[in-house]
């Protein structure tokens, strides 16, 4: 708190030692005073330490990560709070499209975000390259594909409502919240709301059930199988 009231900061990540529990008291407190930095939880990965954090009062956090040893997930951090704080005027009055990922798995998103980034950073090196001169290339690499990350289904159709002109592809989990309860079709039922629209738009389902590319096939959409 010192230092927040000494200096500018613009995103706070929190490496919690689960045996304290003053982390998440402490992240309410900043949330109060200073409620636009961004505040993110990064976590071991372990049954117990997801049992803990599924228990806290998140209200004042912002993302939660789990670290899986990867340090491009730092990157993927930065990028995704970067993307949700330009993207409504990138988008909105630019028209920089979106690639939308729905999933609540934290494990699995703390994964999932690093390969998109990465990808989606080398595309747009390359396609800078072709520009005439510093200040070009700047706007190419900056009208690149944001990433949006949605937890819920209200979350995602919120964002696809918002964003629909602009959606470069869905990637979506078969299971996730839906009415504040677990889902398990709710991919499903958010790949009909998308395809009833009529909008040609890129659409992924992925499931550890490997039964479910039966739902992909009827949305007409790709399928990953998690495991």
């Amino acid at each position: 708190l010192s230092m927040l009231a000494s200096r500018n900061f613009e995103l706070i990540i929190c490496m919690p030692n689960m045996d304290n529990r003053d982390i998440f008291a402490t992240a309410n407190e900043i949330k109060l005073r200073y409620p636009s930095i961004p505040i993110v939880v990064l976590t071991p990965f372990s049954k117990e330490v997801s049992k803990r954090v599924a228990r806290e009062d998140l209200s004042a956090i912002d993302y939660v990560f789990s670290w899986l040893g990867n340090s491009e997930l730092l990157l993927a951090i930065i990028k995704l709070v970067e993307d949700n704080m330009n993207t409504p005027d990138d988008s909105l009055s630019v028209g920089v499209q979106i690639i939308l990922l729905v999933e609540d798995s934290v494990r699995f998103y703390s994964s999932a975000l690093p390969h998109l980034y990465k990808f989606v950073l080398e595309q747009s090196q390359e396609f800078a390259k072709e520009a005439l001169n510093d200040h070009q290339r700047t706007l190419r690499m900056r009208g690149r594909p944001k990433i949006k990350l949605a937890r819920t289904y209200e979350e995602a159709v919120s964002i696809f409502d918002q964003y629909r002109d602009y959606m470069l592809g869905i990637i979506s989990d078969m299971s996730f919240m839906h009415d504040n309860v677990k889902d398990p079709y709710a991919g499903y039922k958010f790949g009909q709301y998308v395809r009833k629209t009529g909008d040609i738009i890129p659409f992924v389902l992925e499931s550890s059930e490997s039964a479910n590319v039966v739902y992909a096939d009827e949305l007409g959409a790709s399928f990953i199988d998690k495991n």
